[in-house]
């Protein structure tokens, strides 16, 4: 614990403490922070405490929403608009309603199998092409009449469930998760609240321009678990492990983590992965029903069933990567906005690399929810340059001289011999110790101060 107390004690305040300036106002209960807005008036100037830094700097509030991403080139307001009314039913009802309805199909489908026999060829391949026209056609439009524009980023997608429905479920999730880790939980007296509550307040305050940032209720938890990891649920959670702290090294990391869980929420992603899910549920019942009437055995239809979803779920995959791509990019964005130095975002997922090379734990990207650790690192390079430039419009203090990232690749060039070495018999023992070595963490001086 004592290097997390350094880390804490490195930031000497600036990153935050139980009485939140910059507009913002805490309550501290027992585990938990929360911080919400007092006025917008209150942010037209405000004060932004640098990283390892006593002095404070008189900033005006950042109001540039976005800069020029690929797709992104032309900004859409955020609207919804829908050609039919959703259906306000409680979110308990669809966990009975879904494996009723994939029986029903079975039946449904077992049933029409002696009249399918019956029919002649020629007529069994115009019912076929009109039955997969149909379920075309009806998704098309279904699609259509559930369409809405992602805020931020104004990409078009499918939303089935409702603002309201997703809270009920996101606030029963997290009473689960509270209950299971109430005993984990440290109080929010505890010095971690300090670092992760300020680099949450910049990240906050320089992008109250995004209307989903200012109307998000905000609740900090930090549990005591040793696994790299930091979530945020849709209703403002921000669940973060001890264990991440002993990965990040400065505010910088800390906010190149937040920010990419905070765009979960901002954008919805949990209500669009329901979503999906359950267009491709609607997809699966109908192939369930053609296949249980065309294939002329039960045993044989039963294993084209379970074969049918053990696969099926790779193609949530792709999805999957692309969505944690998109709040890869809008989170780099809410850290350049506040001034944060974004290239140390691609030190964090370097890190996780080499992580994953030491212990051996990488899997394919294609069997994976997120993109591999290398994907990540190219994309956050490649936009680097751009979000630089948006540092610069919000008038951000110029970045430090020496890149992060240069010290970066000696480190993972270090591990990759090591683990040629490990390959050829030797013993690596040594190398993870290295690794895992938190490093002292330097103060950050912008160019003219001393």
């Amino acid at each position: 614990m004592l290097p997390l107390l350094r880390f804490c004690h490195r930031f000497n305040g600036g990153l935050g403490s139980r009485s939140i300036h910059n507009g913002l106002t805490s309550k501290i209960s027992y585990n938990y922070v929360r911080f919400t807005l007092l006025s917008r008036r209150t942010l037209s100037e405000h004060t932004i405490r640098k990283s390892g830094l006593a002095s404070n700097v008189r900033r005006p509030l950042c109001i540039h929403n976005q800069i020029n991403l690929d797709q992104w080139q032309h900004f859409t307001p955020y609207r919804k608009f829908h050609q039919t009314s959703r259906l306000n039913v409680h979110p308990i009802v669809w966990v009975f309603v879904k494996p009723i309805t994939k029986l029903s199909a079975l039946l449904f489908g077992r049933r029409l199998r002696l009249h399918w026999k019956e029919l002649p060829h020629q007529q069994k391949a115009v019912i076929l092409t009109a039955l997969l026209g149909a379920t075309a056609l009806a998704l098309t439009l279904y699609t259509m009449a559930h369409t809405e524009t992602v805020p931020i980023t104004g990409r078009k997608r499918f939303i089935f469930i409702t603002h309201d429905q997703m809270i009920k479920i996101v606030e029963r999730e997290v009473e689960e998760v509270l209950e299971s880790c109430k005993d984990k939980i440290l109080p929010s007296t505890h010095p971690l609240y300090k670092a992760i509550i300020g680099v949450a307040e910049r990240l906050c305050v320089q992008n109250q321009d995004i209307q989903q940032m200012k109307d998000m209720q905000w609740k900090v938890f930090v549990i005591e678990n040793d696994d790299f990891n930091a979530h945020v649920y849709p209703t403002g959670e921000i669940f973060v492990n001890t264990g991440l702290l002993k990965l990040v090294t400065n505010a910088d990391q800390l906010a190149a983590i937040l920010g990419h869980e905070m765009s979960h929420a901002l954008l919805s992603h949990a209500a669009e992965q329901l979503s999906y899910a359950q267009k491709w549920d609607f997809f699966v019942i109908v192939i369930m029903a053609a296949l249980w009437m065309i294939i002329p055995s039960d045993g044989i239809a039963s294993i084209t069933s379970w074969f049918m979803h053990r696969v099926i779920k790779y193609f949530d995959l792709p999805f999957s990567r692309e969505l944690e791509k998109e709040a890869d990019k809008v989170g780099l964005q809410l850290a350049a906005k506040a001034c944060f130095d974004v290239r140390e975002a691609s030190v964090v997922w370097s890190m996780m690399q080499v992580k994953d090379t030491v212990e051996g734990n990488s899997i394919p990207e294609f069997m994976s929810t997120h993109p591999s650790n290398e994907t990540r690192v190219e994309l956050i390079d490649f936009l680097i340059p751009r979000m630089t430039e948006l540092r610069d419009k919000c008038n951000c203090p110029r970045l430090p001289s020496n890149d992060p990232r240069v010290a970066m690749q000696h480190v993972k060039r270090f591990v990759d011999d090591k683990v040629v070495a490990k390959q050829a018999g030797q013993n690596l023992s040594k190398l993870q110790a290295q690794v895992y070595q938190k490093p002292t963490i330097q103060r950050r001086v912008a160019p003219g101060q001393s």
